[in-house]
């Protein structure tokens, strides 16, 4: 009798265990990003351990080995449900987010972390009802660093130092403003950029200071001409495939998004100002000249760049939104804003 009912106790206990792993759902991230990169390994890869956690044990994230495809198609990849969690650049597929394009305006602010948090709650508050993503739940909204102009062949100090500049850039809107600031663009992808600038076909690139040093840049440029608050930054999302987030239960769900939105978007804000001030004493042990923008500069740069600001608020009323509010409240909510 006693046996029989320690079979019965350890078949219960399995079968009990068979049950919870079968409701357990394991996720995959699909890692495109070098596996030693900071936002992996600072951000993701603890948002994905506290997943676990608030979960206990029902959701996890696991990353990919490698990539399931391109930069370009990480939102595609999560929309069809290739892969189930996707970190992504609106920027790789000009026209298909414009909305997203509200962080690539101009003097948004130096605090990356701010301009983040301030994204999210105008994502919230003007962007959400448009559903603009999709086939995913979108998990967080962040933005780049700012991105300033750097070159190998002269310190720019005024507005007319641009002309005659080969810049590379990517993205409609980064071409129209180093279009705009006089220079002549090349479009191109970062990852061509050593190759160009070698060969002469272009003179430096319009970019961030954190991706010049993650690049390996250093070597190849001289100059940095810096404007305060940047002369804008680049949307970055976390996405999860909408199947997928329907399989998680309600509980589960609110437990996820607790540590989701705009607590991820300063989690990676923080991280990114972290790898700008890493890069800034990497510029300036390597005697890179930086140059701020005085204030003529400034002003002539704002009159220059203000019809591409009009042509975004233009697009954003196209979806129903009020594009002159929403960068407004962008811009306010990333100047009060204070870290916890």
């Amino acid at each position: 009798m006693k046996i029989s009912k320690l079979i019965g106790a350890v078949a219960f206990a399995a079968a009990a265990l068979s049950a919870a792993s079968a409701s357990a759902l394991e996720l995959r991230y699909n890692r495109w990003l070098p596996p030693t990169h900071h936002l992996d390994v600072r951000v993701l890869k603890p948002y994905f351990d506290k997943i676990a956690e608030v979960t206990d044990g029902r959701v996890t994230v696991e990353f990919t080995n490698s990539s399931l495809g391109s930069q370009e198609r990480q939102y595609e990849l999560a929309a069809t449900g290739v892969a189930d969690i996707t970190f992504f650049s609106e920027s790789t597929t000009p026209g298909q987010f414009p909305l997203a394009e509200v962080v690539e305006m101009p003097f948004l602010g130096d605090d990356t972390e701010a301009v983040s948090v301030a994204y999210w709650r105008t994502y919230e508050k003007f962007f959400k009802e448009t559903d603009p993503y999709k086939g995913t739940h979108l998990l967080t909204v962040a933005s780049l660093p700012p991105y300033h102009i750097y070159n190998a062949k002269r310190d720019v100090t005024s507005i007319d130092g641009f002309e005659g500049l080969k810049l590379r850039a990517a993205g409609v809107i980064a071409n129209e403003k180093v279009t705009a600031l006089g220079a002549t663009v090349v479009p191109a992808q970062i990852t061509q950029f050593v190759e160009l600038v070698s060969k002469g076909i272009v003179d430096g690139t319009y970019f961030t200071d954190d991706g010049i040093v993650a690049f390996g840049f250093l070597k190849n440029l001289k100059y940095k001409t810096e404007f305060k608050d940047g002369l804008g930054g680049f949307s970055i999302s976390l996405g999860m495939n909408k199947a997928k987030w329907d399989q998680i239960s309600p509980k589960d769900q609110a437990a996820i998004e607790e540590i989701s939105g705009e607590a991820l978007a300063r989690k990676l804000g923080e991280s990114l100002n972290q790898s700008v001030a890493d890069a800034q004493k990497a510029m300036e042990d390597a005697g890179v000249t930086v140059t701020p923008a005085d204030d003529a500069f400034m002003q002539a740069v704002r009159e220059r760049i203000a019809p591409i600001e009009q042509g975004w608020i233009e697009q954003a009323s196209k979806k129903g939104v009020d594009g002159a509010a929403a960068l407004e409240f962008l811009r306010s909510e990333a100047a009060s804003y204070s870290p916890e």
